[in-house]
């Protein structure tokens, strides 16, 4: 585990990860015990994490995660709010702070119900994310975006894609369609829903991916930063679902499992499917844009003779 200073930790007031104990000695937090032990060949990053600038979404503030994913020893987070890239800018100063790789991402939810991951490899392909999610919300009364598959494809050179299965539905058809416009660039995402059937539901996906040629990619569809922000998450999913919590049922999140876990309990969870863990540090392997390219750029202005 890495040894972090204390003061990006302020607002961490409880244990992190999965019941570890922190100890806090002479300038250090340490975050030990618990599923926290480091597990051989399990080499992990969190690409899909939601923060609280996903309205009535996520439960943790950018900060909060990119830190709590530090102790934990990824190397790597990727912030992936809906349709936003407002909390960028805390994660990215978060993330020099305590010297984690941020990379940057967007969740896409598209108006046909789809969504996708979209992580920009370079500055150009930045450029185009902001210009889709620009063309989606001028579109859209404030507050939405709206944006169709197509628009990605118009927009999609330069980004890593990521098809995220409906978690009633079957992606195959979208999975095909996105292996066909994004080749070598798109991958399909995995993640348990605590239901009871996540075996069976995961080898389904992997049957998706081999027929449509997506490789697999595990991920933790994260919502908070450690378990005990999940009554603050329940009660954001009631005020979204305008619900009590007697009333809300399956439209709570099963569980507080939607939280940051150590490699060594994703290598846990996804076992038999080692490679879909290894490919999220592919992704990142591939992601090279980072906010600190992005500098100011003066308009062009017309100077007139006479």
């Amino acid at each position: 585990m890495p040894e972090l200073p204390p003061k990006g930790f302020d607002r961490l007031s409880r244990t992190i990860g999965t019941g570890g104990d922190a100890l806090q000695g002479k300038g250090k937090v340490l975050v030990t015990g618990g599923n926290s032990r480091p597990h051989p060949g399990a080499d992990y990053a969190e690409l899909q994490v939601t923060s609280n600038f996903s309205f009535l979404r996520g439960a943790s503030h950018p900060d909060e995660l990119v830190m709590t994913a530090a102790a934990l020893g990824h190397q790597a987070i990727a912030i992936t709010d809906r349709n936003s890239v407002a909390g960028l800018v805390r994660a990215h100063h978060a993330a020099k702070t305590v010297g984690i790789r941020l990379v940057i991402g967007v969740r896409l939810d598209l108006s046909d119900g789809t969504s996708l991951l979209a992580y920009p490899q370079d500055r150009a392909a930045y450029g185009r994310l902001t210009r889709l999610l620009t063309l989606g919300k001028r579109r859209a009364p404030k507050g939405e975006c709206h944006l169709d598959y197509g628009d990605v494809v118009s927009h999609g050179e330069g980004q890593i894609l990521v098809v995220l299965p409906p978690e009633g539905g079957d992606p195959a058809e979208f999975a095909a369609r996105v292996a066909a416009d994004f080749p070598g660039r798109a991958y399909l995402a995995a993640h348990h829903l605590y239901r009871g059937d996540d075996a069976r539901r995961l080898a389904r996906l992997a049957r998706v991916a081999e027929e449509s040629g997506l490789p697999l990619l595990a991920m933790g569809d994260v919502l908070y930063h450690i378990p005990e922000r999940r009554p603050l998450q329940d009660v954001l999913t009631c005020i979204r679902e305008h619900c009590t919590i007697s009333e809300a049922g399956f439209r709570l999140a099963a569980h507080a499992e939607r939280h940051l876990k150590p490699a060594g309990e994703m290598a846990r969870l996804f076992r038999g499917h080692r490679d879909a863990l290894a490919r999220s540090l592919e992704i990142v392997a591939r992601c090279d844009f980072s906010l600190d390219e992005l500098r100011y750029e003066y308009p062009e202005g017309r100077c007139l003779t006479g």
